[in-house]
């Protein structure tokens, strides 16, 4: 997790339900839910159709286990925060064995919409992992295949010592992406990095970050990226707002929050609306400004010229009004 996304705990209890529609009380029935759950309670996808019998000469144990906000700890203990902080809805997974040997673990995590979906699967995304063709983005290691697909961010999983390979992992991966309905294309929000050669947008480093960007709690739906630097990379933040209002006042904050004795920040009348620069002992050079609605923030560049330079070209990607989520952090 990166420096700049604090974890927050969902207090919603979300029910769920598989195949048909309702929840089984136990996994007698072919399926069970984590702990607290409620039942009987329709969810909008089909946990049924989405891990199918059988698929690619791989076979499903009839057990399908789901759980909640309130129990994904039950399955995921010490990562369930993460998951709550990109509002994680519920969660579906069955294991699969083939007839030729080996067996895996199907887990579909579906999150409150496709932003969230790509956040959580940018966030645990492995650079070594090689790229495969797999819903809206998906990458394989040697035991393991992870995408995400519209709402959903999906694992299979190889058992230890398996004799699985990353084509039959594609295999099941791809009918369990065909059970979860159209992919749906990347969030519009990453066309608003610069991609040039000059650039130098460092691969796979744009992240989502739903609250708490830079520990600040006026900044939410955050996107971050890396760029090459000298000696470091830069980081580049770009937080959209419901208002100018809103923007304009999250950025006063943010300039008296980094106001120190005998280091006050210095004004700055562009890139787009202007803003101010600013020392801090951790990220060293920031720069910020606001671009009608939307912050844009450098942070660690080698010079204010090479920080203003991406800024300009990032805010002339910004579209007149960013495009919300359905998260907690929602429009700020």
């Amino acid at each position: 997790m990166t420096r700049s996304m604090a974890v927050f705990v969902s207090a919603a209890l979300v029910a769920a339900s598989a195949g048909s529609g309702s929840w089984a009380r136990s996994s007698a029935d072919g399926q069970s839910g984590g702990r607290g759950q409620a039942v009987g309670v329709a969810i909008p996808y089909s946990a049924g159709r989405a891990l199918p019998d059988k698929a690619a000469g791989w076979a499903r144990n009839p057990k399908i286990t789901m759980f909640s906000p309130s129990s994904l700890w039950e399955h995921i203990n010490g990562a369930a925060e993460q998951y709550l902080a990109f509002e994680f809805q519920d969660l579906a997974t069955a294991t699969y064995t083939r007839a030729a040997g080996g067996t895996a673990t199907v887990e579909i995590y579906r999150m409150i919409d496709p932003v969230h979906a790509y956040g959580i699967y940018a966030q645990e995304l492995s650079p070594a992992a090689a790229r495969v063709a797999v819903g809206v983005e998906g990458r394989a290691g040697r035991n393991s295949l992870k995408f995400w697909s519209s709402d959903f961010y999906v694992k299979v999983l190889a058992s230890s010592g398996s004799a699985v390979t990353q084509a039959d992992l594609q295999a099941l991966a791809t009918a369990v992406a065909g059970g979860l309905g159209a992919p749906g294309k990347p969030p519009a929000q990453l066309a608003w990095f610069p991609r040039s050669a000059l650039a130098s947008l460092l691969t796979d480093s744009i992240k989502f970050i739903p609250v708490d960007a830079l520990g600040q709690s006026m900044f939410a739906n955050a996107f971050e990226a890396k760029y090459a630097g000298s000696p470091d990379p830069s980081t580049l933040v770009i937080v959209p707002f419901a208002s100018v209002d809103g923007a304009r006042g999250a950025l006063a904050k943010y300039e008296a929050f980094l106001a120190r004795p005998g280091k006050t920040p210095k004004k700055i009348a562009a890139p787009g609306d202007g803003g101010f620069t600013a020392q801090e002992g951790y990220y060293g050079l920031i720069v910020a400004v606001r671009s009608g609605s939307t912050l844009v923030i450098s942070l660690g560049a080698e010079s204010e010229a090479r920080a203003t330079a991406l800024m300009s070209d990032a805010v002339t990607r910004l579209p007149a009004t960013a495009p919300g989520t359905k998260g907690k952090g929602g429009m700020p």
